[in-house]
């Protein structure tokens, strides 16, 4: 996270003139307990709230997705934008006047090379639009869109175009407007070959503007209305402004829709997309025919954490949606499966049936572990016995994901049933599979550290060793005197967790400059994953009345973690130096006894 080139005073401007609490309240319902706030996590899908805010110290933190910072990396979060983007967006909305600073000559090129981009995009979208709306040209294009109940509401609303059936149309056109032959090549718009020939690069096909989220035209789709053509789709190539990665198609029309209704429709093509928004269903968006990614999850869980996946029917299909599903839920979001019936896909489905029978298969949106496992049972072989192991062992990280003790149950029943094996057997290896995903390095359990109060949604990481290192580093962050201390018990290197080790050497490191601690400092020098620890660390509670016993019982614990690994090196090197004959092995064990000494001293 960097604020590139903005003012330090600046940043600090728009930090104090700032109301965490009140910022994070327009996005997230909160109540008070204590001396924070509570609400369910805008970043994943939860029933029970495990978001906290801390105003005084200027913090948020998820005890369950681990999202974590102070207000700038929430409205980033949010807002889907880059931390820097967030503190200029913090500044406008507090009319606060963001200062100037002179541009490389890199960052000006680039600029200027995305304005033209952008420019040249629109001028080729209003050249297919008029083409198929304006010239007789556009006549093959009009009686395709006729024959797909798409009129002309829909055509203006995407602005959807053709590219007449000529070698190079756009070409001639446009040079004669004075724009180059480079720049329409940059764009992907033509095609010069190595004899120097120039080609239109969409020639004979429907053409389905791709805007991003802001309405502006970045690349373009093109769809073939002759079936002996190919390929059946052509996009434009990456450019400066277009990667199909992050971009989702109709995103632009269907944001307001998507926050109206709560969730967001995901179809695989342009054509799925726009088939239904022309029958009213405006919350829809496609991935671009590309497999889901990533950056499109994020970017569409801004406006609802709900999906509803709705790829076609076919098994090339189900398999992207299997994809799709790990990318969203792993990504926090609430997903269902929206299933078309007879192997039909979306557009198809609505030109037969109408949207009030699509509403009719909303409803009916299987959930994701439903989906899963249907999925799994109808693409083995259940009559065998490698089917049956292959289908048990695709179900077991399915089984392991569900949390609710009574759902897992059914769940288990049933497979039971279906693939003829015996409860006992799958409850086994579910066992064997929770075992190896548990968090296991010094498995320690908290009730050896008084005060600690663990929460369920952060079992993973509720050891001792780790909680202990938390309580230091908040009492280090408020009491900066007590580091040194600290660090000759413990050097931040042999820290158990070595993001803790990250966190205390930015602080030592922030301390030897003579400089506070703060949390825009912390974000800009510490690593996303520290950042979000560090933000675990200040809002974790610790439930006694006696701070100075309970630091006392975390150093003592890290301390004897440190020597504990200490010894094991010193013993290990004692016992290979004596087995080569070398006397040095004496000092190793003095060493080694040294440190046992003082281990048995923490003990008494």
């Amino acid at each position: 996270m960097r604020t590139q080139n903005l003012h330090d005073d600046f940043v600090e401007q728009v930090r104090s003139s700032s109301d965490i609490l009140s910022v994070i309240s327009s996005y997230v319902h909160l109540k008070k307990r204590g001396n924070r706030y509570w609400g369910c996590c805008p970043f994943h899908n939860e029933k029970t709230p495990s978001f906290s805010v801390v105003p005084q110290q200027g913090f948020f933190y998820c005890f369950g997705c681990h999202a974590g910072g102070n207000l700038f990396k929430f409205i980033s979060l949010i807002e889907n934008i880059s931390y820097y983007e967030a503190i200029k967006l913090q500044a406008q909305r507090l009319n606060i006047p963001i200062p100037t600073t002179k541009k490389s000559a890199d960052e000006l090129k680039q600029e200027q090379q995305k304005d033209s981009l952008f420019k040249i995009h629109e001028l080729a979208g209003s050249f297919f639009h008029n083409c198929l709306t304006r010239t007789s040209l556009g006549e093959a294009g009009r009686a395709y869109f006729s024959s797909r109940q798409i009129n002309s509401d829909i055509i203006t609303k995407f602005k959807l175009g053709f590219a007449p059936n000529l070698w190079d149309k756009l070409f001639t056109s446009f040079t004669k407007r004075g724009i180059t032959k480079e720049l329409l090549a940059k764009a992907g718009l033509i095609t010069i070959k190595d004899s120097g020939k120039v080609y239109d690069r969409f020639r004979n096909r429907i053409i389905i503007p791709i805007m991003n989220e802001h309405g502006q035209i970045c690349g373009f789709g093109g769809r073939i209305i002759n079936p002996n053509d190919s390929p059946k789709y052509l996009n434009s190539p990456e450019t400066l402004i277009f990667n199909k990665r992050h971009l989702l198609f109709g995103l632009d029309h269907a944001q307001k829709s998507i926050k109206e209704n709560n969730f967001s429709i995901v179809v695989e093509g342009y054509m799925d997309a726009i088939a239904l928004h022309s029958h009213n269903i405006t919350n829809a968006v496609a991935s671009l025919g590309t497999a889901f990614t990533a950056q499109q999850c994020r970017k569409i869980l801004r406006y609802s954490p709900n999906i509803y996946f709705c790829y076609d029917s076919d098994n090339a299909g189900q398999a992207a949606t299997m994809r799709a599903l790990a990318i969203a839920s792993s990504n926090g979001a609430n997903v269902k499966v929206i299933t078309i019936p007879d192997g039909k896909d979306p557009d198809e489905f609505l030109r037969h049936h109408g949207n009030k029978e699509f509403y009719a298969l909303i409803d009916k949106a299987l959930p994701l572990m439903e989906y899963q496992l249907q999925y799994v049972l109808k693409s083995t072989d259940r009559n065998t016995l490698e089917g049956k192991l292959l289908a048990v062992n695709q179900l077991m990280p399915l089984l392991a994901n569900i949390t609710n003790t009574v759902e897992r149950n059914e769940y288990i029943i049933r497979i039971s049933n279906v693939l003829g094996i015996d409860e006992g057997v799958i409850r086994s290896d579910l066992q064997r599979q929770n075992s190896q995903r548990k968090f296991n390095a010094y498995d320690v359990s908290t009730d050896n550290l008084p005060g600690i109060n663990s929460r369920k949604a952060f079992s993973e990481k509720k050891d001792a060793l780790t909680m202990a290192g938390r309580c230091i580093i908040k009492k280090i962050w408020h009491e900066a005197s007590i580091l040194d201390y600290v660090l000759n018990l413990i050097p931040a290197e042999e820290f158990p967790n070595k993001t803790h080790g990250e966190i205390l050497k930015y602080l030592a490191s922030t301390l030897a400059n003579n400089q506070p601690f703060t949390d825009i400092d912390a974000a800009e020098k510490l690593s996303d994953t520290a950042y979000s620890e560090l933000s675990h660390c200040l809002v974790e509670e610790f439930t006694t009345d006696d701070d100075i016993q309970l630091t006392e019982d975390c150093l003592k614990l890290l301390r004897r973690y440190y020597l504990n690994s200490n010894y094991e090196k010193h013993r290990l090197l004692a016992d290979e130096l004596q087995r080569n004959g070398d006397s040095r092995f004496l000092e190793e064990l003095k060493i080694s006894q040294q440190i046992r000494m003082e281990m048995d001293n923490l003990s008494s």
